[in-house]
């Protein structure tokens, strides 16, 4: 597929990126795939780091695939020294605090309090809120990011740092960058 997208290239095709459950898929499968588009100039992202997938999954992400920002990444906490690797990058994770709760992942009753999500900025990762799949999890941006303050108990502070860290992670052109950020 990323061979057509390299030989057709669109002006609205920026980047490449892989949902898919990491449980028999692991990310190197795709590496060959990756190489090629950052070759060719696209951007990169990529699931990694689910529930019940484990923290080298985002370490290969990020090592292997070489990809510009990452979906989820909840398992990069299992591993505070690789966590403070991530940290130290600045890398952005896009983090969806619905997923847990509609895929069963954590329990019904504890899902907010135990979610990954409450400790990761305090562990100095950068996350953007957002929603995965908005007819799947029944929520909309604006709702994931009222849930962070309902049931995360993150601030208004955090959550304009939360949508900056989002631009930075943006797949935008830096003079562009900068007008929304003034």
């Amino acid at each position: 597929m990323v061979d057509w997208v390299i030989a057709d290239r669109r002006d609205e095709v920026i980047g490449i990126g892989i949902d898919y459950r990491e449980n028999d898929r692991p990310p190197e499968l795709f590496a060959e795939a990756y190489r090629k588009a950052r070759a060719a100039g696209l951007k990169t992202t990529a699931h990694a780091g689910e529930f019940g997938t484990p923290w080298t999954n985002v370490a290969t992400a990020l090592d292997l695939l070489q990809v510009d920002r990452i979906d989820h990444a909840y398992t990069a906490i299992d591993n505070p020294e690789f966590a403070q690797r991530c940290a130290d990058r600045g890398i952005v994770f896009t983090v969806v605090p619905t997923n847990s709760y509609y895929l069963r992942t954590l329990p019904r009753k504890r899902w907010a309090l135990d979610h990954p999500i409450r400790h990761m900025p305090g562990m100095g990762l950068r996350v953007h809120p957002n929603t995965d799949d908005p007819v799947l999890h029944h929520v909309t941006a604006s709702q994931a990011r009222g849930m962070m303050v309902r049931d995360f108990g993150f601030g208004l502070d955090d959550l304009r740092e939360f949508m900056l860290n989002g631009l930075d992670a943006a797949w935008i052109d830096d003079s562009t960058r900068r007008a929304w950020r003034a």
